[in-house]
């Protein structure tokens, strides 16, 4: 499980304390709307009604409807990679649900056959809304065609699993598992059981009295039902993000390892859990939880090297440390590291200063309108200036008149319900929770114990700045529900580590980003008070913890498309074909900006997982564990004692060539100039797994200082499985980056597939 970083957390007192020591006055800027303009190109969701085609017998099979229906989109796939096309119909309606802009919608009224289109309303989305918001649904996407990732085993090791929850029930009547699935089921009587879903839980704790599979901090519970968690109807949190529960997976098989307690995970643990389920014959490993350190010393960077060795792909979360530089765990290049982006749904509250200000906020707790607080008093106990009044901890409020106000509280220190717990116990009204300014633009859906807001860093500036000036400061906040189609997204939540990576060599980690701020997913307690159990609750939570099971649901869906591909061609498959644009067509933004900056390619890697692009890349870069082991040996600091522990290998580099880590056939190119003078030859290998007579014409975007040529700069393919080689040449045209990254892009290109690779230049 990911956990804060204690240099941070010090800093914590520091942010609003000096601020009020130097606090300026309002100003007109202060006083502008604070959320993005909305632009009115974007597209959304339309349904359009059609005509069936003329001369038509009125009896078309589904496929004929279909082809009709896709020949009035300008395309089947946006710029993001994302397909148009989200339902077609064959009886309810004819015509189609897809996603357009105004003008394009507009645009249809003068093709034959056309009857009407309007934006929907209200749509049932999944209330993950990940799945929808990752272009996975039950009409021509990775769904259909994977079968839901139905067989394929996918092992979560983590904290355990709440058994009887519904997200774990085998409501789709799946097959038995596998018969190379050689597991166990050690839930405690009384507490459930093991059935086609749920195929396997165990537990490694030691010492082991009174410990079971089952979860009692809802970490697990949370990151499997993400994974692969059954459908789960009309779910919401006290109304909020109403809709239908669904992992990324959600008929493939859970096998559960419990080896963490709390917040710790012991390596001892977690290596013995990974070793359990490679032996029981698992196709997926998820991992959320480790901390930066030399591969020797990391459990799973270990353990996940075993598993490639029998041709299981390890998913790892980078962990929750940014936006500091190089905090990333989880990063060897045989793991998959996956980092946190948002998506576009909020529950949104705001927050209307005295003076008229207002701020978009979110809460997990909305009162229907009765519950808004309007024209309160507001009470700031961080004018006393102690970490504990700063951010609101227990005992804080002793001497403070807080009774029937809304209180301004820090975040750092202590969790953000707990706070709210607090100020209610004091007599608050309400709470507003303030970033601090690492924690940037990133918000989360908290179940306060009060009516609370959880606000922007700039914006608690601005809070602050009028709490100190105004004589009788006032507030009021009211609730909005739950918007879909917020902008920017998606962007980087602030609190997901970054790179590069002090112990890999130079590979561009993290791999990927996924959705991993404001997840609704399984939890064993009711919302905002760990005190009461529920079998059927759901949670929001937010973290890579969230985002690494998104992929590695994805993963599962791959593996049951492509039963032959390698760890390293799934891979390889989600990284090429993740996007950099946001839906505005943008860069994607970092949160931890505070300006709404472009993400960097340590913050954001490759891109946003794209599924359905995933399925057919095109070209994969492909690395057998030989590669690895060559790659380690030419690790600095590498001897044989460390390359034993990684691979339990006796003389693994014996007699062997040393790869430098940006010769390793990996789907990104990060290249250090410092040392190794101005010019650098680079291989790779890619292999075709898509169109048997294919012809690939590179195209280059060169990182600023840098030229680069690639030779052959055109690759054509006679066979599926055929392998090509080529080499990127990169020469400084001028002196080498110091802090900042200089960074560019190679595309291979066909007719249909656009094959992309981050290039990054650093010192």
């Amino acid at each position: 499980m990911d956990s804060p970083n204690p240099a941070l957390v010090l800093l914590t007192s520091l942010f609003l304390l000096l601020h009020l020591l130097a606090a300026p006055g309002p100003n007109s800027t202060q006083a502008q709307q604070l959320h993005p303009i909305v632009k009115t190109n974007f597209t959304q969701v339309f349904i359009v009604h059609v005509h069936s085609p003329k001369g038509s017998p009125g009896l078309l099979t589904s496929e004929e409807l279909k082809e009709w229906y896709f020949s009035y989109l300008p395309n089947t796939t946006m710029d993001s990679g994302e397909p148009r096309m989200i339902h077609t119909y064959d009886y309810v309606i004819t015509g189609f649900a897809a996603r357009l802009t105004d003008e394009e919608a507009a645009s249809l009224e003068s093709m034959d056959g056309f009857v009407f289109a309007y934006p929907e309303k209200n749509q049932p989305l999944h209330t993950t809304y990940t799945p929808e918001f990752l272009g996975l649904n039950q009409f021509n996407s990775l769904w259909e065609h994977s079968s839901h990732g139905e067989g394929v085993i996918v092992a979560v090791i983590d904290t355990g699993i709440l058994p009887n929850h519904p997200s774990f029930a085998d409501t789709l009547n799946l097959p038995p598992p596998p018969l190379k699935w050689r597991g166990r089921c050690d839930l405690p009587v009384g507490s459930g059981s093991c059935n086609n879903k749920l195929v396997g839980a165990q537990h490694f704790i030691v010492p082991s009295f009174h410990n079971t599979p089952i979860d009692d901090t809802g970490h697990g519970t949370h990151v499997a039902g993400i994974a692969v968690g059954s459908p789960v109807y009309n779910v919401h949190l006290s109304g909020l993000a109403r809709g239908t529960a669904a992992g990324m997976a959600p008929r493939a098989h859970l096998a559960v390892y419990r080896v963490c307690r709390n917040d710790a995970c012991p390596d001892s643990f977690s290596l013995k859990g990974i070793e359990k389920a490679i032996l029981d014959g698992v196709d997926i490993i998820q991992i959320s939880n480790g901390g930066p350190d030399e591969f020797q010393l990391s459990g799973n960077i270990k353990g996940s090297f075993r598993a490639l060795q029998k041709g299981i792909l390890t998913i790892c979360s980078a962990q929750n440390q940014g936006p500091t530089p190089s905090l990333i765990s989880n990063d060897a290049p045989w793991i998959l590291t996956v980092g946190a982006a948002s998506t576009g749904r909020r529950n949104t509250a705001v927050l209307k200063l005295g003076n008229g200000m207002v701020f978009n906020g979110e809460s997990g707790n909305q009162p229907d309108p009765s519950g808004n607080i309007v024209d309160v008093p507001l009470v700031y106990p961080g004018v006393i200036r102690t970490v504990e009044k700063l951010s609101c901890k227990n005992g804080s409020m002793t001497g403070l008149n807080v009774t029937g106000k809304i209180v301004l509280c820090g975040r750092g220190f202590s969790e953000l319900v707990e706070k709210s717990k607090v100020v209610k116990k004091a007599g608050g009204a309400g709470i507003i929770v303030m970033n601090q300014v690492w924690d940037g633009d990133t918000l989360g859906s908290y179940s306060f114990a009060i009516p609370g807001i959880h606000v922007t860093s700039k914006d608690a500036l601005k809070i602050i700045d009028y709490f100190t000036v105004e004589k009788n400061p006032t507030a009021s906040i009211r609730f909005k529900g739950t918007e879909f189609g917020v902008r920017p997204s998606p962007s980087i939540g602030a609190f997901s580590s970054r790179g590069p990576s002090l112990y890999n060599g130079g590979i561009l980690k993290p791999d990927v980003v996924a959705p991993g701020v404001d997840i609704l997913s399984a939890w064993p307690f009711a919302a905002g008070d760990s005190s009461v159990k529920s079998d059927d609750a759901f949670n929001f939570e937010s973290g890579t913890s969230m985002a690494a099971p998104h992929v590695s649901g994805i993963a599962a869906l791959l593996k049951k498309v492509h039963p032959d591909w390698t760890p390293s061609m799934i891979k390889s498959a989600l990284m090429t074909t993740a996007y950099t644009n946001d839906r505005d067509k943008n860069r994607i933004t970092d949160d931890a900006s505070n300006s709404r900056s472009p993400a960097n390619a340590f913050a954001i890697g490759a891109g946003h997982v794209n599924p359905s692009a995933a399925e057919d890349p095109g070209l994969v870069y492909d690395t057998q564990v030989e590669d690895y082991i060559l790659y380690l040996c030419g690790l600095k600091g590498m001897n044989p004692v460390k390359m034993i522990m990684i691979t339990n290998i006796a003389g693994a580099c014996y007699n062997k060539k040393k790869m430098a880590a940006e010769e390793l056939n990996y789907p990104s190119i990060q290249v250090s100039m410092g040392s190794g003078g101005k010019n650098k030859t680079i291989p790779r290998t890619v292999t075709n797994v898509g169109i048997a007579k294919s012809t690939y014409t590179v195209t280059v975007v060169e990182p600023k200082g840098v030229k680069v040529d690639v030779n052959p700069k055109k690759l054509e393919f006679d066979t599926v499985g055929e392998e090509k080689k080529f080499t990127v040449e990169i020469s400084l045209t001028g002196s080498p980056p110091t802090k900042d990254v200089w960074e560019g892009r190679l595309v291979w290109a066909s007719g249909k597939y656009q094959v992309t690779s981050p290039i990054v230049i650093i010192d």
